[in-house]
């Protein structure tokens, strides 16, 4: 077993013991002790740094790093009521409210917009050889923001998401893992001269997450069930993808569900009056889920569009199993999610174990 691995267990046991073996009755007074004054969905936006990292499970390879910072506005009417965009780009505020699959949807459904700017970093496994590594895959970095719009009601949200960026030497994949290399004291990868070419990156997701399953246990304890599917379009990725996830624990968020570094998975709105991303009362929950994957189109595998670059054969079907705790506590979410990814080309050995871990604060 890798000689980091425990850390990352360590981390998702102390989350999995307050989620599970808090106590149910003395804990109670202590929830409401701690609760602040109850904001309103209406009133509220979402702000989560995610970090995406293969150091929790020992190695430095692959997907080896990702970060990204997102901001979920409050619940809307319309999309153009969105502050931001009303006051600085009311063509574009408008132009969303025709958006196929996003508008125009019956009563009772809400509406939210979110931004977000990310990182990403593929290397292959040896990184101490300054040659090119033909059967291992690409050296690559992703820089990307984003624009996310969501309609909701209690048990479905659909969300579509355009997502623009650079792939290659200006994404600054090199100059992050270089700096961070530094910061813990490990060798600078050799090989970044082989990364692909510089290419602009363009992708469109449409994902639809669900409800349909929400059972008290008491005392606060609830069961739910939150199916997926989408795909998505680009540059970048296309494919189709389906999955799920299961939560179990105290004062469940009423929102759709933990979510990874991945095209379409800002999901962390408060969705109702009693959510504790808005009360600040203390909850608690472990989850599991999967995502499968049909990809047509991997540039971090299949390399440049068109121009000739390092590439490797990819794999038709990919999935992701993971597992993990959140932690809710005045208005803030920690989050860790242990994630085995499955073989993504040929002539990959083995499948793939990161952390994701993550940090919200609703206001």
């Amino acid at each position: 077993m890798p000689s980091r691995t425990p850390l990352a267990l360590l981390l998702l046991l102390a989350l999995a013991t307050l989620a599970v073996l808090a106590p149910l009755g003395p804990a109670r007074a202590a929830d409401d002790a701690s609760a602040l004054e109850p904001l309103a969905p209406e009133d509220s936006y979402t702000v989560t740094f995610y970090d995406e990292n293969d150091f929790f499970a020992g190695t430095d390879e692959h997907y080896t790093n990702a970060f990204r910072i997102s901001a979920l506005s409050k619940d809307l009417p319309r999309y153009a009521q969105e502050p931001f965009l009303r006051d600085n780009a009311p063509w574009l505020a408008e132009a969303l409210e025709s958006i196929p699959l996003m508008s125009g949807r019956p009563e009772g459904t809400t509406y939210n917009v979110g931004f977000s700017l990310g990182n990403s970093i593929y290397t292959p496994v040896d990184t101490r050889a300054n040659g090119l590594r033909a059967d291992d895959r690409p050296y690559a970095g992703y820089t990307y923001l984003g624009l996310a719009l969501h309609a909701k009601n209690a048990t479905r949200l659909d969300t579509f998401e355009i997502a623009a960026g650079v792939v290659g030497p200006s994404s600054g994949g090199k100059l992050v893992q270089d700096s961070w290399h530094h910061l813990i004291n490990k060798y600078r990868s050799q090989g970044w001269k082989h990364q692909l070419h510089d290419e602009p990156a363009l992708n469109l997701t449409w994902q639809r997450t669900q409800r349909p399953l929400l059972v008290g246990l008491g005392h606060g304890w609830a069961l739910d069930a939150l199916p997926h599917y989408g795909g998505t379009l680009g540059n970048v990725f296309t494919y189709a993808n389906a999955g799920g996830q299961v939560r179990v624990g105290r004062y469940l968020p009423a929102d759709f569900g933990v979510s990874l570094i991945r095209p379409g998975s800002i999901v962390g709105a408060p969705g109702s009056p009693d959510d504790p991303q808005v009360t600040g009362r203390l909850a608690y929950n472990v989850f599991a889920g999967v995502d499968g994957r049909a990809v047509a189109r991997n540039i971090f595998l299949d390399g440049n569009t068109w121009r000739d670059s390092h590439s490797v054969t990819r794999k038709p079907f990919v999935a992701d199993l993971y597992c993990g705790a959140s932690v809710l506590w005045r208005r803030w979410t920690f989050t860790y999610t242990h994630v085995y990814r499955s073989p993504e080309f040929e002539g990959q050995h083995d499948g793939q174990l990161f952390g994701s871990f993550s940090v919200g604060y609703t206001f």
